[in-house]
């Protein structure tokens, strides 16, 4: 059955989205709150870890728990994520449909309110966040921080992000850094809760076997309700090439080295920019894989990402510290091979029948519709209908693999390499 998608607003930048697709059992309901990448980063990720664990009905984590079991297991969830120079902070519900509700309740619609106690009548002790569930999930937070800097390969990725988007909102991670997650207080708390609920924009996705009918209107009284004073959410934008290709170089005490190279293009053709990423290092027939890694053994790992947002094609490596130099030289020389249209046509067919297979799972869970709904919102070039999208990368011609190709220029090299272990941020 076609999935039924209806988007709408219901309230000032408050849009709610439903898709139902009759395969699924289960529905999801989240409330995503968007807004610019800031350096109240840290603030609104605690919050968003604090606003799952209890409510003003169900005032203690056990409480709440036990609620949700008795609606057949149903779940609690949140998620903060960067996407382009935005921070998206999520509260979701998930519960199996009211068809398969034994004395005929209303699930969909108790778990919904138990969303929006969470949301709009959080559990407070004299008007601010309890502090002892304020420092778990600032520790909570913290520790999160600490496994990305562990994890050298995501280390690396954000260091070259921050000196390729110097500057711009991007270049803050989406959890803040520990220093500004440790000055997080009950009072700055409050302050980013009352700015998410009244300042941010917000978008609802319900995606499940249901029609959610009269969903939309429950989350526009509960909106109603506050007095929103929000500002448009400013437009992200494409990175500005810099005038030098900026060089950093970091030591830490690791064995194997890591390469990160950020290109920049100002084409604004989503679907040419994702078929060549996908030809240059995005699959295991890749220019990258079949040649950096496999035939010349120059690297562990490597391989190409897009942040179509921002204008940039990220290419990423695991090296040995002697093998550096060659490998950025053969990633170049690999995307030189593009440009000048070195590519077969079954490299070519392949690259695009792995980028479809890829958008058509999106459509077997609804954590996956959902996401994809989001990106599309967030990024209006590319369709919410999987096939349209299908139909998009199909259409991408051998001349529109080299235009893109040819669009990218080298903007930021960062390389993590072997020495003397520098100082935690």
């Amino acid at each position: 059955m076609k999935q039924i998608y209806n988007r709408h607003r219901i309230a000032d930048e408050v849009y709610f989205t439903s898709i139902t697709d009759k395969k699924f059992k289960v529905n999801s309901i989240t409330v995503n709150f968007i807004t610019e990448m800031t350096h109240n980063a840290a603030e609104n990720a605690v919050l968003d870890r604090m606003l799952t664990k209890c409510c003003e009905k169900y005032d203690t984590m056990a409480k709440l728990n036990r609620r949700l079991s008795e609606l057949y297991s149903a779940g609690l969830n949140y998620s903060v994520i960067s996407y382009d120079d935005y921070q998206v902070c999520s509260l979701s519900a998930n519960v199996l449909d009211n068809r398969y509700a034994l004395e005929g309740e209303d699930i969909l619609r108790e778990t919904a309110d138990i969303l929006l106690g969470c949301i709009f009548a959080p559990y407070l002790e004299n008007g601010a966040f309890p502090e002892q569930s304020l420092d778990i999930e600032k520790q909570n937070q913290i520790d999160d921080n600490d496994s990305e800097i562990n994890d050298k390969t995501r280390y690396a990725h954000f260091k070259a992000l921050e000196t390729g988007f110097t500057g711009e909102p991007a270049a803050l991670r989406w959890g803040g850094t520990n220093e500004e997650v440790g000055a997080v207080t009950a009072k700055t708390a409050m302050n980013a809760y009352r700015r998410m609920i009244s300042e941010t924009r917000a978008e609802i996705i319900c995606v499940g076997e249901s029609s959610f009918d009269g969903l939309d209107k429950v989350f526009a009284d509960a909106f109603s309700k506050l007095e929103r004073r929000v500002k448009p959410l400013p437009e992200s934008k494409i990175s500005p090439l810099k005038n030098e290709v900026a060089r950093v170089n970091e030591n830490l005490d690791i064995e194997q080295s890591k390469l990160v190279m950020l290109y920049k293009t100002e084409l604004r053709k989503p679907y040419p920019l994702i078929v060549m990423k996908g030809l240059y290092g995005g699959t295991e027939s890749s220019k990258l894989f079949l040649n950096v890694r496999e035939k010349m053994s120059l690297c562990y790992y490597c391989y190409a990402g897009l942040l179509y947002g921002k204008g940039t094609v990220n290419v990423e490596c695991g090296v040995a510290p002697e093998n550096i130099g060659k490998t950025e030289k053969e990633c170049a020389n690999q995307l030189g091979e593009i440009v000048k249209g070195n590519f077969t046509d079954e490299e070519l067919e392949f690259a695009k029948l792995y980028i479809i297979n890829s958008y058509r799972s999106m459509n077997d869970t609804v954590s996956g519709i959902g996401g994809k709904c989001l990106t599309s919102i967030l990024t209006p070039e590319l369709d919410v209908d999987v096939e349209e999208r299908v139909r998009g990368i199909a259409a991408v011609t051998r001349e529109e693999i080299i235009e893109a190709a040819a669009s990218l220029k080298l903007d930021t090299v960062f390389t993590l390499m072997p020495g003397e272990k520098e100082a935690d941020e």
